[in-house]
């Protein structure tokens, strides 16, 4: 696959994944080697994107640097 259309499924995926979310990711190729970087508010999330680089990339190092920062407020639940 060349490298233009490889670069233009990894940002389509990531951008499904994050498509409610409001962050951005970046996705950086060296060789092979992929490095993924920026913010999301769950683990979830990091490892969704992870995931689907992954298997978009067969035959890529996959460097997961995208860190989870979750939001700054916390909801109260109450238990009855």
């Amino acid at each position: 696959m060349p490298d233009a259309e490889l670069n233009r499924r990894l940002r389509d995926a990531v951008e499904r994944i994050l498509s409610d979310a409001e962050v951005e990711v970046g996705i950086c190729r060296d060789k092979r080697i992929i490095t993924l970087t920026g913010r999301v508010p769950t683990r979830g999330l990091q490892i969704s994107i992870e995931d689907a680089v992954g298997r978009l990339a067969g035959g890529f190092t996959i460097v997961n640097q995208v860190k989870v920062e979750p939001p700054l407020y916390c909801r109260t639940v109450r238990l009855h």
